[in-house]
């Protein structure tokens, strides 16, 4: 019995030393950082994050709208400009959900609702109430119908008589605007043709849109690959911008989704000059990203990165809107709105646009702290950790020639309607302590387990020569491994003394 104790504890040893020595060779030939990246990008259902991805995105909307404040001084020719008062915020918690449709070792395709569960957030916002207070907006229903039927010779002729009522500013509530926004003549048109007759910005900004994406996983596609999209809709182009384009456009217009990314998980490992494009629903196109710098939050390192930049240039397919030549900084999206109605998007309060607002109104006060839309992405796990989506809507108008004089007060105007801000909540608590762990600490901590490993293997070396040489300690099996003679000192009590005591005197 006590020598099959003897081999077990042999055999145990053996075991343990093999063991720390693989486990040394791999972390020498490894990083640990590295290998746990590529786990995550095989976007198994296990993964602690997965759940933080399926019900993304989330985090607050805020809206804002204008009030004009002289309308009637405007019009009567009192005042040369128009006067705006913003309102806002008017804030909504968002809650998105995805709902993973097929998966594959190589892809996975996804339903993306992005807007599955909207609340008010009254204590949030400017004010409690502020969805029951009155303003005075545009109306934006006439002057949009205008704008769009402008181009069409002798429309001011039938256009003119039928909205003869029709007031050029309208009060009503901001929940009207916002949600319940229509027009008698609109709905009387709506019977007749196929038309939408709620023209509230934030029931179509934020109604359901069919987007199912399919996008790479795993390593076998490329880690640097890891979320870039195959298709949309089964589809390589963005197709609103292909039903309603009166020609087709070129491979210049910023509409082909293949390798572009979903804004919701980045590539593992992106470098500041890494090329990163995103696909925006909203406006129907792809926005590159414009590295800008370095930036910390919630003590990571982060990536900082611009949506657009300041006096951009819009494509071609992009750069008018019925016949109207947009200024820089901002770019065509009526193709994507109710209606095809006359509509551009630009940075808030025209920050960044070279259209001097100055000339038309007063009121508006562009500055980048406040209305430069902006993505923070650390780069390592390719994980967005924080995101200000700020975009503004105008109507573009053109001259007006021919139409009523209460139109005409308008002509070359960009009205801006309204604009929003989606301000992306902070990562959930375990999220950030898992990027932190591999970001940070992983790095740290790898070194301090490879010495550990050394040392444990060494020591069950040790033990197992020493146990197998039958030594009893270390210092025995030191010499028997030559380490020097085996010296032993001996004291002999003498019981004579050497001299006689009384001799001495």
């Amino acid at each position: 019995m006590a020598n099959n104790s003897f081999w077990l504890k042999i055999a145990a040893l053996a075991i343990f030393c093999v063991l720390n020595v693989y486990l040394f060779l791999i972390s020498w030939s490894i990083s640990y950082r590295d290998a746990l990246t590529v786990e995550q990008v095989r976007f198994r259902e296990e993964m602690p994050t997965m759940d933080s991805w399926v019900n993304s995105p989330f985090g607050k909307l805020k809206s804002y709208v204008f009030n004009v404040t002289n309308a009637e001084e405007f019009m009567s020719g009192r005042d040369a400009r128009v006067k705006l008062q913003q309102v806002g915020p008017i804030v909504y918690k968002i809650v998105g959900y995805n709902d993973v449709l097929n998966r594959t070792e190589t892809s996975v395709t996804y339903r993306k609702h992005r807007y599955r569960h909207v609340e008010f957030v009254p204590e949030e916002s400017v004010s409690p109430d502020i969805l029951n207070q009155t303003i005075v907006q545009f109306n934006s229903v006439l002057i949009g119908a205008a704008a769009k039927y402008s181009e069409m010779p002798f429309a001011w002729m039938g256009f003119n008589p039928l909205t003869i009522a029709e007031p050029v500013f309208l009060p009503g509530s901001v929940y009207y605007f916002l949600w319940e926004y229509t027009r008698p003549s609109l709905e009387a048109i709506g019977k007749v043709i196929k038309l939408d007759t709620n023209c509230g910005t934030l029931f179509n900004a934020l109604k359901e849109k069919e987007e199912v994406y399919t996008v790479n996983i795993g390593p076998e596609p490329g880690i640097e690959n890891f979320f870039r999209i195959q298709s949309l809709n089964d589809e390589q182009l963005i197709q609103e911008r292909l039903k309603r384009s009166r020609s087709e456009p070129d491979e210049s217009c910023p509409i082909n989704v293949v390798g572009t990314l979903d804004n919701s998980l980045y590539p593992p490992f992106v470098q500041r000059d890494t090329p990163l494009r995103i696909v925006a629903s909203e406006s129907c196109r792809v926005l590159p990203l414009h590295y800008q710098r370095d930036q910390m939050h919630d003590g990571l390192q982060a990536y900082r990165y611009a949506l657009l930049q300041a006096n951009e240039s819009a494509p071609a397919c992009m750069d008018s809107t019925y016949g109207v030549r947009l200024p820089r900084g901002m770019f065509d999206v009526s193709k994507c709105v109710i209606n095809d109605a006359p509509s551009a998007f630009s940075m808030p309060h025209f920050y960044g646009s070279s259209y001097d607002w100055r000339q038309h109104f007063e009121g508006l006060n562009p500055n980048a702290e406040e209305h430069e839309p902006y993505l923070l992405l650390e780069p390592i796990m390719g994980v967005p950790i924080n995101e200000k989506y700020r975009f503004q809507s105008n109507t573009p108008l053109p001259d007006f020639k021919s139409f009523s004089p209460k139109l005409q007060k308008l002509r070359n105007m960009i009205l801006p309607v309204f604009w929003y801000e989606f301000d992306m909540d902070h990562l959930p608590g375990f999220v950030l302590l898992m990027i932190r762990f591999n970001v940070v600490w992983l790095p740290r901590l790898q070194p301090v387990l490879m010495a550990l490993q050394l040392f444990l293997a060494l020591w069950s070396l040790l033990s197992l020569v020493r146990r197998v040489s039958r030594s009893r300690s270390y210092g025995e099996l030191y010499r028997k491994l030559g380490g020097g003679p085996d010296v032993q000192l001996e004291t002999v009590l003498n019981p004579q003394p050497q001299h006689d005591p009384k001799s001495v005197k």
